[in-house]
């Protein structure tokens, strides 16, 4: 069987015990409202330190009642189409195993099982202390998906093959579509404006807004054109939730936190924004 080695622990998270201590710390401080049976959440992939309470925020407000979780990412290096990788996941805080059967009925379409799309790339594996921690020892599907199949013809397509082989297998199922948003700075090769940082801020927040407010209205189609002209990287992965999360029944996405990088680095250079939204 194949295992999944963590690839980024240590720099994107702590490992052991820092890492126990550090979840803890921002769950303490999220202090869930109330607990949602979601259909899918959108979470980001970033380093902790930056993004940890947005993480938390999501996760805490979730019950702890799934067999599955799918975790849609993008392929950040531009591998091979829309791929899957079964077997076992190594994380700090032990160890996930792949939902065979699942995997291989959405295989039939057309998804991959492909080891090396999955072997560098972090937008999945930062997700799996979470899940671990707040919604135990559930069986996971991991799928990356190339950017450049970000359309809304093959998302809606992948969110109907995920919600048709969940209605033959009847699974207790969450999707998570992992995704930060605006990306903002010479870092990344986006300065479309300037300005102090609160006026920044602001107008990454406006563009953020625009995007989110179309998750919020469920429109698929929205998702992919606004999101194919910002700098959120999972926009597809996102696209391909909501149309799964419609089939599904869902009725209602709520935004739970927003933030960027910035509160922690003070850095104009590069900053990252991030939220959390379940849809139940």
């Amino acid at each position: 069987m194949y295992i999944r080695r963590a690839a980024v622990a240590g720099s994107f998270y702590p490992l052991g015990k820092e890492l126990e201590r550090m979840l803890s710390d921002f769950l303490e401080k999220a202090k869930a409202d109330e607990k949602f049976i979601a259909k899918g959440i959108v979470a980001p992939h970033a380093g902790y330190i930056f993004c940890g309470m947005t993480f938390a925020k999501v996760y805490s407000n979730l019950e702890a009642c799934y067999d599955t979780v799918l975790i849609l990412a993008p392929n950040h290096h531009g591998l091979n189409g829309i791929a899957t990788c079964k077997g076992i996941w190594q994380t700090p805080l032990g160890n996930l195993k792949t939902d065979d059967e699942f995997i291989e009925i959405i295989g039939k379409p057309g998804i991959i099982n492909d080891p090396q799309a999955h072997a560098w790339e972090h937008a999945i594996e930062v997700q799996l202390p979470w899940v671990i921690t707040c919604l135990g020892n559930v069986k996971i599907i991991p799928i990356t998906i190339n950017p450049v199949l970000f359309d809304v013809k093959e998302m809606k397509e992948l969110g109907k093959i995920i919600y048709e082989a969940n209605e033959k297998l009847e699974r207790r199922l969450l999707v998570i579509a992992s995704s930060d948003f605006t990306h903002y700075g010479y870092a990344y090769g986006y300065v479309p404006f300037k300005g102090s940082a609160s006026e920044i801020l602001k107008k990454i927040k406006e563009i953020d807004m625009h995007l989110i407010k179309a998750i919020e209205d469920f429109a698929v189609e929205r998702v992919i054109e606004i999101g194919s002209e910002s700098t959120a990287c999972g926009y597809g992965c996102i696209a391909a939730m909501i149309e799964y999360a419609k089939l599904a029944g869902a009725k209602e996405a709520k935004l739970l936190d927003y933030r960027t990088s910035f509160e922690v680095s003070k850095s104009l250079d590069a900053i990252v924004a991030y939220a959390g939204i379940v849809v139940v």
